[in-house]
């Protein structure tokens, strides 16, 4: 994943907002971690597993019985994220404004990713010194 200043002007003209999922914590249970998503139009597995950082076979392993229509529920790992991204059409990718408080660690787990990829993938950005909030970086962005 490298910066693309090219995606950045496209992402401008053509952006669509990829709207994270959230999840119901499960309280019932001593599993902590846990909750459920209930299934939306248009949601597909693999949507559902990329925006909640897991895996499809690890997503079907916890649902055996197969939800597969809208209304139906998924029982998944539930954490909250606070950070969503702009994705560029056509691409399994966008970019994230950094706010005030940011860390690059805390933005890594909200896209999935570690913080290395995100410095790999920013070139012309230094991620490796303080966050200036305003700066715009690319992020994985691939679960809509």
């Amino acid at each position: 994943m490298r910066f693309n200043n090219s995606l950045l002007l496209l992402a401008s003209f053509s952006t669509a907002i990829a709207f994270r999922r959230s999840c119901r914590p499960d309280n019932t249970n001593a599993v902590t971690g846990a909750g459920f998503y209930t299934m939306a139009e248009g949601d597909t597995w693999l949507n559902i597993a990329a925006d909640f950082c897991t895996t499809l076979p690890e997503l079907q392993r916890m649902n055996p019985s197969n939800p597969s229509k809208p209304g139906d529920i998924f029982r998944l790992a539930c954490k909250s994220r606070k950070r969503d991204c702009a994705r560029v059409p056509g691409y399994e990718a966008g970019y994230y404004t950094i706010a005030e408080g940011d860390e690059l660690s805390l933005i890594a787990q909200d896209f999935c990713t570690d913080a290395n990829v995100l410095v790999g993938g920013n070139i012309g950005v230094d991620l490796t010194k303080p966050l200036v909030p305003g700066t715009t970086i690319y992020v994985p962005c691939n679960w809509n």
